[in-house]
């Protein structure tokens, strides 16, 4: 039987591909760059900024998941997958 209630969005987790991009697939590009500020190598300095920025990312699509509600189907995830408590009291027994 499916489920009728109704999935909060989550278009917004597509943010987390921006890390990805940033440290992954910007590196080629990165790596030809000889500025270096603070005697820093600048492709050392982008992936630290990059550590920065996927925090900045993960916390956005962590506020955004839970406007989007997705606590509560979460929380009804884990009530209906939940075995019962008789199954559990056998175990530690």
């Amino acid at each position: 039987m499916a489920s009728t209630v109704p999935r909060p969005p989550t278009a917004h987790r597509w943010l987390l591909v921006l890390p990805f991009v940033w440290q992954v697939a910007l590196v080629p590009v990165v790596n030809g760059v000889r500025f270096a500020p603070l005697n820093i190598p600048f492709p050392m300095l982008w992936q630290m900024l990059g550590v920065l920025a996927s925090t900045a990312v993960i916390s956005l699509v962590f506020r955004l998941d839970r406007r989007a509600g997705v606590d509560e189907e979460e929380a009804r995830f884990l009530e209906l997958t939940a075995r019962p408590a008789e199954l559990k009291a056998g175990e530690e027994a």
